[in-house]
C-alpha cells in the first residue's frame, strides 16, 4: 500500500464512448497522487482498442471475463496500490474536487474508514437533460441508515480506506445488488463512516443499465436482505430488514411474470410471513386474486396503471 495514493477503479462493460469521460474525470482530479485502473469486463465495443490508444500509460488497463460489477471491483482491489480506493462504473463521472474533499475529511479524523458524499443523477439519452439531486447527511447509526427503505445512498459517492476494504473482504459476486450488501457489511463490521458535503459524484441514468431492470433489482434486493438476516443479529435492524424483505417479496409475487401461479402464491405467503403489517390480510386476499385471475398480473403491470401503483406504494409504504 502506498500512503496518500488514491486508486480510482473504473469498471466498464460496453461503455464506450461514455467511458472516455469517466476516465478523464478520474485523471483530472484536483487531488494528487492518483492512479487510474480500468477493469474491462470483456467489452465487445471499442473499449479494448480506444483505452490503450487514447490513454496509454496514464491508466492501467486490465481486461477479464465478465464477472459483473462486483467482480470488476474485486479485480480492481487486487491491482490497487492506494491507501484510499474509489470505485466508479464506466458511464459515471466524478466531480473534479471529489477526491480532494473526501481525503481532507479522512485527514481531519484518522479514525474514519469510509467517506461518502452527494449524488447528482442525470439522464443519458438524447433530448432534454434531467437532473435529480440526492444530498445526504451525517447519520449517527449507519446500520439503521443503510437498511432504511428511504435511503438514497449511491455506490460511487463512497471513498474507502484500504483498511476498511481489507476488513470487510471481497464484494459478493453472487449478488445483483452488491452495493447495499457491501455497505451493510462494512457498517455491521464497525467501520466508521463520515459524510463530506459537496463531494459530488454524477450518476448516469440510461436504458439498459442494471438498475433499469426493475425485476432484477427486486430479485437482487431479496437476496441481499436474506443474506443480511444471516449476520445482522440485533433488533430493531432485523425488524426493518424483515419489513424490506416482505415488501420486495410482495412486489415479486404480483409483478414477476416469470413465476407460475403456485410460485407467485408461495412468494406472497413468504411476504406475509416476513412483514404482516405491510402485507395485511386484506392486501393478501387482493394480491392472491390478482395472481390467480387470468390476465390480472399483466393488467396490473400496464403503464396505464402506473399512477395507481405509485399511490398504492405510498399508502402501504412499499416504495
Amino acid at each position: 500500500m502506498t500512503p496518500d495514493l488514491v486508486s480510482i477503479v473504473i469498471v466498464c462493460y460496453n461503455n464506450w464512448p461514455d467511458l472516455e469521460l469517466a476516465i478523464e474525470s478520474a485523471l483530472h482530479q484536483s487531488y494528487r497522487p492518483v492512479e487510474v485502473i480500468v477493469v474491462d469486463n470483456d467489452s465487445s465495443d471499442a473499449t479494448p482498442v480506444e483505452v490503450p490508444k487514447r490513454f496509454g500509460n496514464a491508466v492501467r488497463y486490465h481486461r477479464q471475463s465478465n464477472r459483473g460489477d462486483s467482480g470488476g471491483y474485486n479485480a480492481g482491489m487486487a491491482l490497487a496500490a492506494g491507501e484510499f480506493i474509489q470505485f466508479i462504473d464506466g458511464d459515471d463521472v466524478l466531480a473534479p474536487n471529489k477526491i480532494q474533499k473526501q481525503v481532507g475529511t479522512f485527514r481531519a479524523d484518522p479514525k474514519i474508514d469510509v467517506v461518502y458524499g452527494d449524488v447528482r443523477h442525470f439522464v443519458g439519452p438524447p433530448g432534454a437533460r434531467k437532473f435529480e439531486e440526492c444530498d445526504l447527511s451525517e447519520y449517527d447509526d449507519m446500520v439503521a441508515a443503510i437498511v432504511d427503505p428511504a435511503a438514497k445512498f449511491a455506490p460511487h459517492s463512497f471513498l474507502y480506506r484500504r483498511r476498511a476494504l481489507d476488513r470487510v473482504g471481497p464484494w459478493d459476486e453472487s449478488l445483483y445488488v452488491t452495493d447495499t450488501d457491501y455497505w451493510l457489511r462494512a457498517a455491521w463490521a464497525g467501520c466508521r463512516f463520515r459524510y463530506c458535503p459537496g463531494s459530488l459524484y454524477f450518476y448516469r441514468r440510461r436504458p439498459g443499465q442494471m438498475s433499469a431492470d426493475s425485476l432484477a433489482m427486486l430479485r437482487g434486493g431479496e437476496a441481499v436482505w436474506v443474506k443480511a438476516l444471516g449476520y445482522v443479529s440485533a433488533r430493531p435492524y432485523r425488524d426493518v430488514i424483515l419489513s424490506n424483505l416482505g415488501r420486495v417479496r410482495f412486489h415479486l409475487a404480483v409483478l414477476d411474470y416469470t413465476l407460475s401461479i403456485p410460485e407467485a402464491l408461495s412468494k406472497l405467503a413468504s411476504a406475509r410471513a416476513s412483514d404482516r403489517k405491510t402485507v395485511s390480510a386484506l392486501v393478501l386476499v387482493v394480491a392472491a386474486a390478482v395472481i390467480v385471475l387470468p390476465g390480472a398480473r399483466q393488467f396490473v403491470r400496464s403503464p396505464w396503471l402506473q399512477p395507481a401503483r405509485r399511490w398504492f406504494k405510498r399508502w402501504k409504504g412499499l416504495g
